[in-house]
């Protein structure tokens, strides 16, 4: 619930930013390299069957052609819908994880995993560039413009929205993501040590999620991720 209050409360708040994003090309922190990004104007509509099926998007015989596995260690977990998940899980050599919950510390495995998750599409009404600028808008560094105009367009919203909007903002202004270059329409990447990496991709009006850790190597984590990507956008071809 969290995610979609977030996405609601934003994409009110960057309407008008949007207009301004592409002519900064300094504020935008990645027109220079997205332009080599992939955008060939498909929508990739036909990635809406595997909402149902993620298991399918990017198969257990697709991920283990990339990292192999012992099939009989894995756990696979399968959610559908627009926020479901395909994850796979087994256990590594890495030591056990020490991470806060609720002002409790707890020890867990630090186990290893790859999931593809978060199929969702934009509306058939937004243009696939406009599409692509939404979608950067979530992950790229804003700059103090933007950061200044997103507040003046949360001060119009409904009461709830705005409250919500402003609290996740604090948390979106130290989002720190990578552009990825050559995945997709656009893709960003970020890493954290317990979590591990999370590439983001968006494909015409499709996006979707990769989740992994395989490692403590974020870079090695990143380029499996753009492989497990490019397997689910090659279903369109």
């Amino acid at each position: 619930m969290k995610k979609i209050t977030f996405i609601m409360a934003i994409s009110v708040a960057i309407i008008s930013c949007n207009s301004n994003s592409n002519k900064d090309s300094e504020s935008s922190g990645i027109e220079s390299s997205s332009k080599t990004s992939s955008n060939d104007g498909n929508s990739y509509e036909c990635l809406k069957k595997y909402q149902d099926r993620y298991d399918q998007l990017i198969t257990k015989e697709e991920f283990a052609s990339l990292y192999p596995f012992d099939s009989e260690a894995v756990k696979e977990e399968l959610q559908e819908g627009s926020y479901g998940r395909y994850a796979l899980r087994w256990p590594s050599d890495r030591p056990d994880m020490t991470m806060e919950v609720s002002g409790r510390t707890m020890t867990l495995p630090d186990q290893n995993s790859m999931e593809v998750a978060l199929l969702s599409f934009s509306d058939d009404k937004t243009s696939l560039q406009e599409a692509k600028d939404y979608f950067d808008m979530g992950y790229k560094n804003l700059s103090d413009k933007e950061l200044e105009q997103i507040d003046k367009n949360l001060e119009k919203a409904d009461e709830n929205i705005k409250n919500t909007g402003k609290d996740l903002m604090e948390v979106r202004k130290k989002m720190n993501n990578e552009f990825v270059d050559g995945v997709g329409s656009s893709a960003w990447y970020k890493w954290t040590d317990n979590h591990g990496g999370e590439l983001s991709v968006l494909a015409g009006r499709a996006q979707f999620k990769i989740r992994i850790k395989i490692s403590q190597d974020a870079d090695e984590n990143k380029e499996l991720a753009k492989k497990l990507a490019q397997i689910a956008i090659s279903k369109c071809h």
